[in-house]
């Protein structure tokens, strides 16, 4: 089934085909989050300690950083078959399992909910970290399936509004 919706981005109508919606890493703005880390490192006074401080999380991000650098497939897919969230680690979610979809704002993160017809076939497919995870979600009141958009492109307002295209927005939040 192939999709042509119209979609508004900053008052600008634009056309977007919905077949296929690939969301892969900027690497710009990756390199640009590293690069300020590194500076931080080399500042004087609060802000090299803040930078040294966080050298251990900025080691472990590290790695991430690189894997989504060089990964070759796309980090989001949205098409005809479903939502495919590599980092949710629960695989090809088709429309019909996705009751609604909502943005979610925690601190100052957004993410995009997916409200699923059944948690418990998907929560059976994550690890067990990522299970862990989603059971926090539930008890804060929050989906168990979000999907971050930072350092993706297009962003999460395209994103949101492919996904509202075919799903309603939950009511009540």
């Amino acid at each position: 089934m192939h999709l042509r919706r119209q979609f508004s981005r900053v008052g600008r109508p634009f056309d977007l085909d919905v077949r296929s919606v690939e969301f892969r890493t900027s690497i710009p703005r990756t390199l640009g989050l590293a690069g300020l880390a590194v500076l931080m490192i080399h500042a004087s006074g609060y802000i090299q300690a803040a930078g040294w401080l966080g050298t251990p999380f900025a080691g472990s991000a590290l790695v991430v950083i690189l894997l989504q650098l060089f990964r070759r497939s796309p980090t989001v897919v949205i098409d005809d078959s479903g939502v495919l969230d590599r980092r949710l680690g629960v695989g090809l979610i088709p429309w019909q399992d996705i009751s609604s979809v909502s943005i979610t704002q925690t601190s100052n993160q957004r993410f995009i909910s997916l409200w699923l017809r059944d948690d418990e076939r998907y929560r059976s497919r994550a690890s067990p970290w990522r299970r862990g995870a989603i059971r926090l979600s539930q008890r804060m009141g929050f989906s168990p399936f979000k999907m971050q958009f930072r350092g993706l492109t297009p962003g999460l307002e395209d994103a949101y509004a492919i996904l509202r295209s075919r799903l309603p927005e939950r009511a009540g939040l």
